[in-house]
């Protein structure tokens, strides 16, 4: 694996935090282009981006602190060590939504409009931090011989690549978030088909995952 993936004037650049710079980056350009269809101004868009990135990666990383609260409670430090990983995308997700109706409502927005432009952006940004969880070598599957598996976590030995599962099923469901954008019956219903389909995604894929968890 490669959790480094260079040096930038001797500074090493990590996969993950690279990956996740990248969704942050392409998920609010994909907003601004969205949005602009919508009547949303791209101002309003890049800001509820930032707010919700800072809110997304704090709450994220709460949760996974808290669901695996036993690795963290000898060395606490290490609760800073946001480059290695370990952000709970439910916690994000929460964290993402309760400041994304905050800003709305502050800025008289449409919040259903709002949430149907961030479904498509969200699944298309995961799919991208999944590419970086690969590179990092977490988020890793059990052990597997199946022809597809791929040496990575502890002892890297052969393992399924839940990791480039996580990133096929989340590019499908950003395809069908984009066909139901068209055929939608009410503001917000991208958002709630997005959550659906990712929880049921998710759900199969644990099937395969290895632990630590970070739900």
């Amino acid at each position: 694996m490669y959790p480094v993936l260079f040096k930038l004037w001797k500074l090493p650049v990590y996969s993950w935090g690279l990956s996740l710079a990248v969704a942050f980056i392409v998920g609010t350009l994909y907003g601004v282009f969205a949005g602009k269809k919508k009547g949303v101004h791209p101002d309003h868009v890049i800001d509820l981006a930032l707010f919700v990135c800072i809110a997304s990666i704090i709450a994220g990383r709460l949760l996974f602190v808290l669901l695996n609260l036993g690795s963290y409670m000898s060395d606490p430090i290490t609760i800073l060590y946001l480059r290695d990983g370990g952000l709970s995308f439910f916690g994000g997700l929460a964290g993402g939504i309760l400041v994304g109706i905050w800003y709305c409502r502050r800025n008289k927005i449409s919040v259903g409009k709002m949430a149907d432009i961030a479904g498509p952006a969200v699944a298309l940004g995961y799919a991208i931090v999944r590419i970086g969880c690969l590179l990092n070598g977490c988020c890793y599957g059990v052990e597997s011989s199946v022809p597809w598996a791929l040496e990575c976590g502890t002892g890297m030995v052969l393992r399924h690549p839940t990791q480039i599962y996580a990133a096929i099923y989340s590019l499908i469901i950003f395809a069908i978030l984009m066909y139901a954008d068209r055929k939608k019956k009410f503001d917000g219903q991208v958002l709630f088909l997005y959550v659906g389909l990712y929880s049921v995604a998710r759900f199969i894929v644990e099937f395969w995952r290895d632990v630590p968890r970070d739900y």
